[in-house]
């Protein structure tokens, strides 16, 4: 999409059509050189396309038309149809075949609905949560909350001014070129065709996620600084002050109403308990695409070593897995079966239950150093998904991964968490925040108050 908007800059305001010609050739070059270039590298570092990892590009804007959600990733349609076996040509019929019943179910009110649904999911805060909340404050000693389990709703609401002073501060110099019918510049242009191709894409074709804003983030930053440049900032700021000297108490009075009632109205948000599972431990995510399950062969044991900084953990450990039947390769049927699970707290010399869903039971986990172990309880090898194949990847510099002892490649799907029942937003944070906005309210007010005094005694002087 940012391509598109290029060329069509180019065509648009290039000065001559050589320059356009040199410009235009030089962008498609730029592209044959990256796209055949990334095959060479890929070719170099011994890359192999593996057919049941390929998905379609038509699972996401499956995702994307899902009735249910407000086109964001979901757990059912992220899974659809990429049971192991299916070769893409196969998924993308059946994908195909999703997308056109469910775009019969909608008439053109509900999709225009649908679409405005998406772009509030992905444009409505300006501040990213939804793929960010393993970002740990602190050390690998005291992972106890991230980042943005502990600050994120503040974040959000803090940064709610700034990201609608950007928006309309670009909107309003955009609509004043285009009312007087003023030129724009070039990088003006390009930068709003790309955000608008960005959120034509994603909004109209693709699955939504919060993060995928960020792409539009630059373009609206480079428009504002335009903006800033361009517009009486220093004129609307002094009209501005010569309304509110005219009667500063009144207008402080006002505002200072609507901070309590601000106040007063969004105060639940630090009474009202929610369920937080403060994650200490919490490795890989299960390939995007499916993978190549893991083999484990008959009998085998399998050992991880880890450590748990926190107490009152509840551990999570994927241990589903399958054996495939003798008979031959166009009739393999499947049997499901869990593997065994023993995990032990060698610091406390404490076995830990497990249930054969692989979870311990809340607060089991103290801590202390612990040894899981996988077992293969059958006589045939078994595959699972439990175990993420990282290849060359070495990961053993970092504390945050633990691999399987004497397999380094291999790393096990696990989860260990401490439940919690707190708040959105702390009352700290939360008054930290109204204060701030009333000592802010003041100072203005003194300000403005102090300049009109000023301005009375030089007018009696004279």
């Amino acid at each position: 999409m940012i391509i598109i908007a290029l060329l069509i800059t180019i065509v648009l305001m290039g000065q001559t059509v050589r320059q356009k010609f040199l410009q235009i050739s030089l962008l498609i070059a730029t592209v044959i050189v990256v796209y055949f270039g990334s095959s060479v590298i890929q070719t170099a570092q011994r890359y192999e396309r593996n057919n049941q990892v390929v998905t379609p590009a038509t699972r996401y804007i499956n995702m994307g038309l899902n009735p249910n959600t407000s086109g964001q990733i979901d757990g059912n349609d992220a899974w659809l149809y990429e049971q192991p076996g299916r070769t893409p040509k196969e998924k993308n019929r059946l994908y195909l075949s999703s997308i056109k019943r469910r775009l019969l179910n909608y008439s053109v009110g509900s999709l225009s609905e649908h679409f405005l649904k998406k772009a509030t999911y992905m444009y409505g805060t300006g501040l990213t949560i939804q793929d960010f909340f393993y970002w740990y404050a602190g050390n690998k000693n005291n992972p106890e909350e991230s980042i943005l389990d502990r600050f994120g709703v503040t974040l959000v609401n803090g940064f709610q001014f700034f990201y609608i002073l950007l928006s309309v501060m670009t909107f309003v110099f955009l609509w004043r070129h285009l009312k007087n019918k003023r030129s724009i510049p070039p990088v003006v242009l390009f930068s709003v065709l790309g955000v608008l191709g960005v959120c034509a894409f994603q909004v109209g074709l693709w699955e939504v996620r919060d993060r995928y804003s960020l792409l539009a983030v630059p373009f609206t930053v480079f428009i504002f600084s335009y903006a800033l440049a361009e517009l009486d900032i220093v004129g609307w700021i002094s009209r501005l002050g010569s309304i509110l000297k005219q009667d500063v108490i009144r207008y402080f009075i006002i505002s200072t109403g609507l901070l309590v009632f601000g106040y007063l109205s969004n105060y639940p948000l630090t009474t009202q308990l929610v369920e937080k599972n403060n994650v200490s431990i919490h490795q890989p995510y299960v390939a995007y695409a499916g993978q190549s399950d893991v083999k484990i062969k008959a009998h085998d044991k399998l050992k991880i070593t880890f450590d748990v900084e926190t107490t009152r953990n509840a551990g999570s450990f994927y241990n589903s897995a399958y054996s495939i039947s003798s008979d031959s390769k166009s009739q393999q049927v499947k049997k499901y079966l869990p593997l065994q699970i023993s995990l032990r707290n060698t610091t406390l010399h404490k076995s830990i239950e497990v249930d054969s869903n692989g979870n311990t039971k809340a607060n089991a986990m103290q801590k202390g150093k612990y040894v899981l172990t996988l077992t293969n309880p059958m006589n045939q090898a078994v595959y699972t998904q439990g175990i993420i194949d990282i290849g060359k990847a070495d990961f053993s510099f970092n504390s945050l991964y633990r691999s399987i002892s004497g397999h380094p490649d291999l790393m096990p799907v696990m989860t260990v968490a401490r439940s919690s029942q707190n708040t959105l937003v702390s009352k700290k944070q939360y008054n930290a925040i109204f204060i701030l906005l009333f000592v802010s309210l003041c100072i203005i007010t003194y300000m403005f108050r102090k300049k009109d005094k000023i301005r009375s005694l030089s007018k009696s002087k004279v």
